[in-house]
């Protein structure tokens, strides 16, 4: 039995299958707005999908997709 101060083990984000970045909005690309959704994010309420690598223009760029943590399509990271 896990003690109740002992953090969640991280998600397997291999899960989740995230929408094409082309497709979305500055702000869902920055992390403020779902990914899935496009809902406002707030802290505390959010769930990290850990950073992707992507290919822009010849070079590798790092981006940091977010959801909320009511989005059915991010709940395979639980």
């Amino acid at each position: 039995m896990r003690h109740p101060s002992t953090p969640d083990s991280p998600p397997d984000r291999r899960l989740v299958t995230l929408p094409p970045i082309v497709g979305l909005s500055a702000q869902q690309q920055r992390g403020v707005h779902c990914v899935f959704c496009g809902t406002t994010l707030y802290t505390g309420a959010v769930r990290d999908l850990g950073p992707q690598l992507i290919e822009v223009h010849g070079s590798v760029v790092r981006w940091f997709p977010r959801s909320c943590l009511s989005c059915p399509k991010g709940q395979a990271c639980r």
